[in-house]
């Protein structure tokens, strides 16, 4: 099962970024400890000083880079969520903002149409190496890995496929989706971000019919 992109969102580019992960079951705690967690903390909701607290912890941050992690994001009230939308249009430099959500919906859609949102499905845990085949767990790594002088041979290869081209396309990309994914809550280098809303643009594609070499080397691009 793949990570699936849930909003027509702006790349997350290193210099700054706003990500939403709605991930159903797990332990937030967990996630980029070395992070600068919040909670909700008054009635389970997010207050306007609350939002405030960070705004200022952002704004006198030392470090050069600096992620802050918003747990349980979509718990705020109309006067958090309006601070926090001011605190996104002038974040700073080499900030990043990550809302760990049990429920996207429930996040307003002025804030969420800023974001790279994500949706985990409950089987796939981030602790865990992905449940692949190992030879298309190999092969998705080629391919993320891939020199832009080996790429177009290594994407004819598979779009040559005789038996089910598009089939095993769509499984790599798909496979190489949960390793970045992974790779991202590692490193927490916002790259894998980046190549994360290319590879799904890239399964999207190939799922609806776009041409399958093509479309396998624009993931890499």
């Amino acid at each position: 099962m793949r990570l699936n992109n849930i909003a027509d969102t702006e790349v997350v580019s290193q210099r700054t970024g706003f990500s939403i992960f709605e991930l159903p079951e797990a332990d937030f705690s967990k996630i980029l400890p070395h992070a600068n967690h919040f909670r909700p903390s008054k009635n389970n909701t997010y207050i306007k000083e609350e939002i405030d607290a960070i705004a200022e912890l952002v704004h006198n941050k030392q470090q050069k880079s600096f992620t802050i992690v918003l747990e349980e994001g979509e718990e705020m009230n109309e006067h958090a969520a309006n601070t926090f939308l001011k605190t996104l249009e002038e974040p700073g430099e080499n900030v990043h903002f990550v809302f760990l959500v049990h429920n996207i919906s429930k996040v307003l859609p002025t804030i969420k149409s800023r974001a790279q949102c994500y949706y985990l499905p409950p089987e796939i845990k981030i602790t865990e190496a992905p449940k692949i085949d190992m030879d298309l767990l190999g092969t998705a790594k080629k391919y993320l890995t891939c020199t832009p002088q080996d790429l177009p041979k290594f994407c004819d290869q598979i779009a040559k496929d005789k038996t089910d081209a598009r089939g095993k396309a769509i499984a790599i990309v798909d496979a190489a989706i949960q390793l970045a994914y992974k790779s991202y809550f590692v490193t927490k280098q916002p790259k894998y971000l980046d190549r994360l809303d290319s590879l799904l643009q890239t399964y999207e594609a190939i799922q609806a019919g776009g041409h399958i070499k093509l479309q396998l080397i624009n993931g890499m691009l």
